[in-house]
């Protein structure tokens, strides 16, 4: 297959160098003539933003970047390569799927992107062309090999043939494939990487109580990973069971809160962590509400 990658930064070219790899033809397109040419010197088509006139390819692929300034994020980048891109679509006579893989919110590719599309391009989506928001989990340092050698793929498509084109793209990865709506895949990525997030700042959080008791954070956390059925069990607090009840998890968050406060330690994680099971269980009713500690008791 024909594949154009539009941004070559560290997610672009793991991207089309993944590709590459299993017989695909690539082309880069980027903003920057370093990264073009570097391209160029290891055999790639690779062009400028302003050389690369006429669609080529059977899918063009978006990785440019969508970053995050005074708070906002900022869509300008990806505007401007979506324009450049339908007015090369308009002269454009053989169906093609065009790829959101940059991180974006909710309803941007059917509220935003599309109708960009298809206001200037004049063609019409699930006829002339098709659209999928396919989100990445690449690790900066790791990229080429995390492309290479993917955990698991998610396609969301605007329709059944758009999601065709790109699971027949990554067949060859061997990897399992979920589809989804266009909406499902762009908040997905983002609840990726803020429970990334969350970890990591809820053990930052643990080790800073931990170490001023002069205690091992290293051994006590490696202990809590072989322990904690939140950390080995992946379907661990993921079905719909309503606020944490039970024994031991109210009890004992209560409990560390309370010793934290006690000694002097500021930890906010676990303060909001007890608030919003609080709040969780005012809005469903203490009496009606389905926890997952009882769903447990059912099933043992």
């Amino acid at each position: 297959m024909r594949v154009a990658v539009i941004g070559a930064g560290f997610v672009g070219e793991a991207t089309g160098r993944g590709f590459a790899k299993h017989k695909n033809e690539v082309t880069f397109v980027d903003v920057d003539p370093k990264k073009i040419k570097a391209l160029k010197a290891v055999g790639f088509e690779a062009y400028s933003a302003d050389e690369y006139n006429a669609i080529n390819t059977d899918v063009t692929m978006f990785c440019v970047p969508t970053p995050t300034k005074a708070k906002k994020i900022q869509l300008n980048i990806l505007a401007e390569a979506i324009t450049a891109f339908a007015k090369r679509l308009k002269d454009h006579n053989k169906y093609h799927v065009a790829v959101i893989r940059s991180t974006v919110p909710p309803h941007t590719t059917r509220k935003h992107v599309l109708p960009l599309i298809e206001g200037i391009s004049g063609k019409k989506v699930g006829k002339d062309f098709g659209l999928v928001m396919q989100p990445e989990y690449l690790r900066e340092v790791t990229s080429k090999e995390d492309f290479e050698r993917p955990w698991f793929i998610l396609i969301g498509e605007y329709d059944a043939k758009s999601g065709r084109v790109i699971e027949k793209l990554y067949k060859p990865f061997n990897a399992p494939i979920e589809h989804c709506s266009l909406e499902e895949a762009e908040i997905q990525k983002y609840v990726h990487n803020v429970y990334n997030a969350v970890k990591i700042a809820f053990f930052n959080e643990m080790r800073i109580a931990i170490k001023a008791n002069g205690w091992n954070a290293d051994k006590i956390f490696q202990a809590t990973a072989e322990s904690s059925e939140g950390l080995w069990n992946p379907a661990y607090g993921l079905k719909d069971y309503g606020p944490f009840d039970g024994s031991c998890l109210p009890k004992d968050t209560r409990a560390l809160l309370e010793w934290a406060e006690t000694h002097g330690f500021n930890l906010g994680i676990l303060k909001k962590v007890y608030e919003e099971n609080i709040k969780h269980e005012d809005i469903l009713g203490k009496n009606n509400k389905v926890t997952f500690n009882r769903i447990l008791e059912v099933e043992s």
